[in-house]
């Protein structure tokens, strides 16, 4: 077996990286950190937000496709048990079930508790709404409207709002959109 060489390097020469150099790389790092940092922040909550929206707007065409596919009413609302509607808000979750039964009705999906954002219905609006056969809200429907935010105590840009219309469509705002509405659906 043939020894191993170990070149050496010619007196005088150095090798590495000064401490100026590293102080320069790490404060370079720190830069960028904390410019990327917000960014991720708002990505954060606008994913969040986005997935509360996604999951109320998939319950509410199911609801409206299942009252014309079952040629019967069906009725979303909050529940926090999941197996009847409740007084909680749904932030604690919601279903989507029959009218009959008349009493209990037959849940149809039962939506989990949204994590980390808040669903406010409008004051003016029920807490549930019922579809007809037909796909089209229950009653003399002046539309529902439910705030969708991450801070409860904040109105801000990246809350949305979500609207259904007298004939059952829902449709997803901003809150500068839904301003320039003037707050109606």
């Amino acid at each position: 077996m043939k020894p191993c060489s170990i070149r050496k390097l010619p007196e005088g020469i150095q090798v590495g990286f000064t401490l100026i150099e590293l102080m320069v790389v790490m404060s370079m790092v720190a830069l960028i950190a904390a410019l990327a940092i917000p960014s991720w922040n708002t990505m954060v909550v606008n994913n969040r937000i986005r997935a509360a929206v996604n999951d109320w707007t998939q319950s509410l065409y199911f609801a409206r496709s299942e009252a014309i596919r079952q040629n019967t009413r069906i009725t979303i609302c909050a529940s926090s048990d999941g197996s009847s509607c409740t007084a909680s808000g749904y932030e604690a979750g919601w279903i989507v079930k029959t009218e009959l039964p008349a009493i209990t009705g037959t849940i149809l999906q039962d939506t989990l508790p949204v994590q980390r954002a808040t669903l406010t219905p409008n004051t003016n609006s029920a807490r549930s709404i019922t579809f007809l056969p037909n796909g089209l809200p229950e009653g003399n429907f002046a539309g529902f409207r439910l705030m969708v935010r991450d801070d409860p105590a904040v109105d801000d840009a990246l809350s949305k709002y979500i609207c259904v219309a007298r004939t059952g469509r829902a449709r997803v705002y901003t809150n500068a959109q839904y301003l320039a509405l003037s707050g109606s659906c």
